[in-house]
This record gives structure tokens, C-alpha cells and sequence, in this order.
């Protein structure tokens, strides 16, 4: 296997050949090298926008530097890989705002090996292919994280104005407006030091298994990062998976007492209901796609401070199915936002006080034979010396305002013990 020095040197040849034969197609050049560290990779990097996907169920992960083509719009994005046969990366905002790329370098790896592509279009495009190849070989050592006493935090909502928009969303579901509402907070920590995106995820990965591990940064000056236990949906060809995540119970250093929250979640009728209302609320969205929707016995997805309920969905689509079809009919679900859909989000515009962004999107890869989407919950932008966490709770009849409080706090904690707590080594999934 060869080096990313030799990769860059044999890509560059390709590319000069292609400039050579005057063409203005788009093409795609690869070679395979022995595997590399790609958050090492992408730290030594300055172009952007940057993406990075490990996936949850498989030991491959991918990243991408700078972007050939973009797209805004689902369907173009689709025909686009409709047309030539390429994958793209991105994903969607909570409020549907999308962006696809097609990544002017991408590296995928898996137990093997790393493959490199590198994708051009044109003379000018395979000129900056070109200069991009002579970083190619640059890579930076990853650093552990310092811990830090944060200089100052604030938060979106304090305690008693959460538990005022959890009553808020009380009051709605017994008008009848809603079922289930699912809340988010926002905290900023303020740092002595800034703190690198890339030697956070890192730890985040050591820290944290069964998880999607993501970054995604359009700018040197804000990258969302973040763990998540949670997919959207896998699909390799016709073969639909997706799942509800949804109702949760602490989880301590006490294991009797782990094993008392565990029974009394997996015969909580509020929980259930809870978890049971996304499974529904999926079903509906995709039924006219799909020939076959088969739901798994719940189970627990014991993580290091909280377990949820889990019930696994797989469905076979009919003959003609689009994932831009797809990502409009199930995101966000009824595990990130409430139901109804319409009515949750136009809610929650009216009680939350900030912009999610890209907290509780989707971010992964899309293409003909195989896409793959992470729920992008469990997560943080980093901005240098501020970064801004995020947790959620669905609120449905029967939540209690404090004990949902302490569900947000439980679930931040797993995120900020990386840079703002000593951790006690335990596995977690954040």
C-alpha cells in the first residue's frame, strides 16, 4: 500500500492528463493507500468546507475537503446523483434548509484500507484539484483535551423558565394542539482556551462507542461536532432501516439501581408512549414508499448517564424510491421535534428562544446504491474559546417540568465532562 505522498503524486498525473485531453466532464480519480488517521488529516487542512462521518454500526468513517459542486435543494442534489453517479455529503438543518456537496477530495476507510478521490470538473476546477493534491500529504497530531474551569456560562433557558416552556407545552398537548413536543436548551461556555474541534471529537470517540461520530465546518470560525446514538436511516438499495430512539432514565455508578431504572423504563406507560408515538409517527410518513415495515420488541440503549428506549424499523421500498423523498417524509421525526410535525416545529419557534441550526438535522452521505443519515443530537459548535451545547427532552402528557430538566442536564453533562470535568473512563454515548 502507498502513502499519501504517493497518492497525491499518482492523482496529479490523472489530472494532468485529464487537463491534457482538454475534457469538462465531471470525473472522479482514486487510489487506495494504507489507512490514515482522518480527523489527523483533516486538523492539518484549511480548506472548506470540511465533513466527517464514522459510522455507528461499521468501522468506516469518511471525510471531504472543499466542495466541487453544491446544492441547497433536495431534488437537485438527487438528480445530480440521478445523473452522475456520485455520492454526496450533507445533510439538512432542523428547519429543512439542506446543503450537498460533492467534495473536491474525499477519503473513506475501513478496515483495510483508505480510498482518495478526488473529483474535477473543468479546466479551472482541475487546476485547484492540483494545488489542493500538494496538501495532501500534511497531517497533524492530535492532542488530549485539557480540562477547563469555564469562565463564564450561560444558558438559553435557566431552570425555572424551562420548567415554563415545559408547562407551556403542557398546556398545548391538553388543548389538544399537540401530543408530543419535544424542547431543546442551549448552553455557552465561555474558555480561557480555545478548544480544537478535532482533538474533541477524537476524545469524543475514545469516550463514546455505538455512536455516529460527525464535524462539519463551512468556516475556520464555527464547527459542529458531536456523538450521537441515534439514525435517521440506512438504506442499501431497496433495504430501508431507521429506528425510535425515544424515553429516558438516568443511569449512575449504582448498578442495582441502573437495573431498577432499566425495569421501570421498559414498563413506564409515559415512555412507551413516548417512543411508540415516533414509531407511528414514522410509519405514517413512509407508507406510501414502502412494501413491507416490520417493528422490533422494544429494548435499551444503555449509554453512560442516561438509557433509552429502542424499537428498530426495516422496510423494504417500492421499485422507485428517492431518498430526497425520503428525507422530506421522515425529518426531522417525532423524536426531535413532536407531533404533529407541522404544528411541533411552529411551536417550537414560538418557545425556544435560539436557532438549533444544525442541532437535531441530519448529516451523511447520499448515493444510488447506499445513503446513510445520523440524527445530529448529543452535539456542540465550537467556536474557538466558546462553545454552545445542546440537549433536548420530549414532553408529552404526564412529563413532570424538573424531572425533564434534569433529563437536558444529564445529557449535556456527557458533552461538557470532555473539555469541563474530570471523567471517570467509563463508555458513554453522549
Amino acid at each position: 500500500m502507498g502513502s499519501l505522498e504517493q497518492a497525491a503524486s499518482q492523482l496529479s498525473l490523472q489530472i494532468e492528463q485529464y487537463l491534457q485531453q482538454g475534457k469538462t466532464d465531471i470525473e472522479r480519480f482514486q487510489v487506495k493507500i494504507a489507512n490514515v488517521n482522518l480527523l489527523a488529516w483533516l486538523k492539518s487542512q484549511t480548506t472548506y468546507p470540511q465533513f466527517y462521518l464514522h459510522f455507528r454500526d461499521e468501522n468506516k468513517s469518511v471525510a471531504t475537503l472543499g466542495e466541487v459542486r453544491s446544492f441547497s435543494a433536495l431534488n437537485l442534489a438527487q438528480e445530480f446523483i440521478e445523473t452522475y453517479h456520485f455520492p454526496l455529503f450533507g445533510g439538512l438543518q432542523f428547519q429543512g434548509y439542506g446543503q450537498f456537496i460533492l467534495p473536491q477530495l474525499l477519503l473513506e476507510t475501513d478496515e483495510q484500507n483508505t480510498a482518495i478521490s478526488c473529483f474535477v470538473e473543468g479546466k479551472t476546477s482541475a487546476q485547484s484539484a492540483l494545488e489542493q493534491l500538494k496538501t495532501l500529504p500534511k497531517m497533524t497530531a492530535l492532542y488530549p483535551l485539557p480540562k477547563q474551569i469555564p469562565l463564564h456560562t450561560e444558558q438559553q433557558a435557566n431552570q425555572p423558565m424551562w420548567c415554563d416552556w415545559v408547562n407551556q407545552a403542557l398546556y398545548e398537548i391538553k388543548q389538544g394542539e399537540l401530543t408530543k413536543l419535544v424542547l431543546a436548551n442551549e448552553t455557552i461556555f465561555h474558555l480561557k482556551q480555545p478548544v480544537n474541534p478535532y482533538d474533541f471529537l477524537t476524545e469524543s470517540e475514545k469516550q463514546n462507542q455505538g455512536c455516529y461520530h460527525f464535524l462539519w465546518a463551512e468556516n475556520p470560525h464555527s464547527t459542529f461536532v458531536g456523538s450521537t446514538p441515534e439514525r435517521l436511516f440506512a438504506r442499501e438499495y431497496n433495504l430501508f432501516l431507521t429506528e425510535a430512539l425515544a424515553g429516558t432514565a438516568p443511569i449512575t455508578a449504582d448498578l442495582k439501581e441502573n437495573q431498577q431504572q432499566a425495569q421501570w423504563l421498559l414498563n413506564d406507560e409515559k415512555n412507551l408512549n413516548e417512543n411508540w408515538l415516533v414509531v407511528q409517527d414514522i410509519s405514517q410518513n413512509i407508507q406510501a414508499m414502502v412494501e413491507s415495515f416490520d417493528v422490533s420488541e422494544v429494548e435499551l440503549k444503555p449509554l453512560r448517564k442516561v438509557q433509552h428506549l429502542l424499537r428498530k424499523i426495516r422496510a423494504n421500498l417500492t421499485a422507485h424510491y428517492r431518498d430526497s423523498a425520503l428525507l422530506k417524509a421522515i425529518h426531522p421525526t417525532a423524536a426531535v421535534s413532536g407531533l404533529p410535525q407541522q404544528q411541533a416545529r411552529m411551536i417550537l419557534s414560538e418557545i425556544e428562544t435560539f436557532d438549533r441550526g444544525w442541532y437535531a438535522g441530519t448529516l451523511g452521505v447520499m448515493s444510488e446504491a447506499y445513503s446513510e443519515f445520523c440524527v445530529a443530537i448529543r452535539s456542540a459548535f465550537i467556536e474557538r474559546n466558546r462553545i454552545r451545547v445542546f440537549a433536548g427532552a420530549g414532553i408529552v402528557e404526564g412529563s413532570e417540568p424538573l424531572a425533564e430538566w434534569q433529563e437536558i442536564e444529564r445529557k449535556a453533562s456527557g458533552l461538557i465532562s470532555l473539555f469541563a470535568e474530570n471523567n471517570d473512563g467509563e463508555k458513554e454515548c453522549l
